[in-house]
């Protein structure tokens, strides 16, 4: 997750049919010394993944394929690789060919068109239907292209705003239902010397983050039409969400883009560095709690729109897994999909994972009780789900963003310079395209 956007620019790399030959041969033995006892080469599916440096990815993926094997009669075997370039190019090399895995990992709309415009990745509109009613609208949107879906997820995880509930106790602070509120907090934790936002350059992807945030703040119909390429990144909306985004940093509101808000967030947490942090629901298990930061403290509200006619909205991420078109064992991996899309297979996936069920009709009792409260709130206040920007825009932009937003975040004044490089990669997507 934390390099894609460099490593997408690495596609056209002239070394790439050198390197991808390599990894062909190194994913069919793989496969093949998995596979080679006989029969089982056609009768075992194997799913792909890049989180080889995740543990609990390989058991949660292990796990469920030997569910998926009691219920189907077809389980799955979960092959990693350790690094996300390494594994664009073991698939890339791969998918075109019959040994390419049934199932595989990837990112979702914008991330998988590539794919998709070659023909490796089979059409799932299908099982979409089957399955209509207990999907949102919005998670189903995240995986169309032209009309038809491709993958399912995994996982679905939103970004909220989490936060300290012991600084929030100690110094009186409640959980905001306005922007004003929310500013308003942000000067008291200031004035207590404690930055009220962690945000960080650890990894450049974060720079994207609250840009979108602010945008869909002020129109989120605008950023849908933005993201699909409707309208223009030189449109004053945009030009408003950076003016707003600049005074923040100036304001002082956010902590320096130097800290480490992934490796360093529970000592930052513990003591009291911060006070909130836009991030994932990820966040809350896999960086706070895993670096020993006490759940009774971690707290979440989902952060009010600016402007409040467009209402809530919430950024969504998800985890897709797509299936090849040209695997030997393409049948088998649907028959999978099938079952890992409805409520069985969705629900033992989402309670070894901790994460949020894209099912709605998978009971969410499993999840951590903030986490229960965040799913709630998005319910509660008919908070409207919008695709993340790193998917749901177009690469060039996005990577365009990520050079920009880095500078920006350092030097708010540079917003003239964000803007120019936005609508110079949108001219460049366009000519391209046409």
């Amino acid at each position: 997750m934390t390099k894609r956007g460099i490593l997408i620019k690495k596609f056209g790399n002239p070394l790439f049919l050198i390197v991808g030959f390599a990894a062909a041969v190194m994913f069919y033995m793989i496969f093949h010394a998995l596979g080679d006892s006989g029969d089982n080469w056609d009768a075992d599916i194997f799913l792909a993944h890049d989180k080889g440096n995740i543990p609990s990815f390989q058991f949660y993926f292990e796990q469920q394929g030997q569910k998926a094997r009691q219920d189907t009669g077809f389980g799955f075997t979960p092959v990693s690789s350790q690094t996300t370039d390494l594994y664009i190019n073991r698939m890339k090399a791969s998918l075109p060919t019959e040994n390419a895995p049934g199932l595989f990992t990837w990112w979702s709309t914008r991330r998988v068109e590539e794919l998709v415009e070659r023909g490796l990745v089979s059409d799932l509109t299908h099982l979409w239907e089957k399955h209509d009613s207990h999907y949102p609208r919005e998670v189903r949107d995240a995986y169309t292209i032209d009309g038809k879906v491709y993958g399912f997820p995994y996982s679905i995880e939103y970004w909220p705003i989490w936060y300290n509930k012991k600084i929030f106790d100690r110094l009186g602070i409640r959980e905001p239902e306005t922007w004003d509120d929310f500013i308003e907090i942000c000067d008291v934790l200031k004035t207590a010397s404690i930055d009220p936002i962690l945000t960080s350059l650890q990894y450049d992807w974060y720079a994207l983050m609250w840009f979108a945030q602010l945008i869909i703040g002020e129109d989120p119909d605008f950023y849908r039409r933005l993201c699909s390429g409707e309208a223009s990144h030189a449109d004053p909306v945009v030009e408003e969400a950076l003016r707003v985004y600049a005074d923040m940093i100036r304001q002082g509101y956010f902590s320096s883009p130097s800290a480490n808000m992934f490796t360093n967030a529970g000592y930052l947490w513990n003591n009291e560095r911060f006070g909130m942090v836009l991030a994932g629901s990820w966040y809350y298990s896999t960086v706070l709690v895993d670096q020993n930061v006490d759940e009774e403290t971690i707290g979440v509200f989902i952060l009010p729109a600016r402007n409040p006619s467009g209402g809530k909205h919430i950024m969504m991420e998800s985890g897709p897994i797509f299936t090849a078109k040209h695997s030997r064992n393409r049948e088998q991996a649907e028959i999978v999909a099938d079952w890992w899309m409805g409520p069985e297979g969705n629900s033992h996936f989402s309670q070894l994972f901790g994460s949020f069920s894209a099912n709605k009709s998978v009971d969410s009792s499993y999840l951590a009780p903030e986490r229960q409260k965040l799913l709630s709130l998005i319910k509660k206040e008919n908070c409207g789900i919008v695709n993340r920007y790193w998917e749901a825009a177009p690469i060039p932009v996005v990577n365009a963003a990520m050079e920009a937003l880095s500078h920006f975040m350092v030097n708010p004044d540079t917003m003239e310079n964000v803007i120019t490089a936005l609508v110079d990669a949108e001219e460049a997507q366009d000519m391209a395209v046409q």
